[in-house]
C-alpha cells in the first residue's frame, strides 16, 4: 500500500479554521462572561432589597410574636378582673338588699319617743335594826 499524503495548503487550512473556530468560540465564551456579569450587577440591588425585605419581615413577624403574647396577657388579666367585678356586684346587691330592709325597719319606727319621768327624790336612810343573838361557836353558852 501505498501512503497517501495530505497536500499541505489543506493541512494548513485545517488549523487556520479551527484556529479561527476556537478564537470566535473565545470570544463568545468572553462577550456571554460579560454579559452574565452584567445580569448579576443588575440584579445585585434586587438581591439586597431582597434580602433587607426578609429581614424586615422577620422583624415584623416578631414584633406581631410579641403583640400577640402582650394581647394574651391583657385579656388574662382582664378576665380575673371582671371576675372580680362581677363579684363585687354580687357583694353590692346583697349590700342594697340589707340596706333596704333596714331602711325600711327604720322608716317604721317612730320619729319620736316619750320616755317616762323619773323622778329624783332623796331617801332616808334607815337603822340596821337591833339584833341580839348568840351561837354556840364561840364555845359559850
Amino acid at each position: 500500500m501505498t501512503e497517501r499524503r495530505m497536500p499541505m495548503h489543506l493541512a494548513v487550512l485545517v488549523g487556520a479554521s479551527a484556529a479561527a473556530y476556537a478564537v470566535s468560540l473565545a470570544g463568545m465564551t468572553a462577550l456571554q462572561s460579560a454579559t452574565d456579569q452584567a445580569v448579576i450587577d443588575a440584579r445585585a440591588p434586587r438581591a439586597d432589597l431582597a434580602a433587607q425585605l426578609t429581614s424586615e419581615h422577620d422583624r415584623l413577624q416578631a414584633e406581631i410574636d410579641r403583640s400577640t403574647a402582650a394581647y394574651a396577657d391583657s385579656a388574662a388579666r382582664f378576665d380575673a378582673v371582671a371576675a372580680g367585678i362581677e363579684s363585687l356586684d354580687g357583694s353590692l346587691d346583697a349590700y342594697a338588699g340589707r340596706m333596704a330592709s333596714v331602711t325600711g325597719a327604720a322608716r317604721a319606727l317612730p320619729g319620736h319617743v316619750s320616755l317616762p319621768t323619773v323622778s329624783r327624790g332623796s331617801t332616808t336612810a334607815r337603822a340596821k335594826p337591833a339584833t341580839s343573838s348568840t351561837t354556840g361557836a364561840s364555845g359559850k353558852p
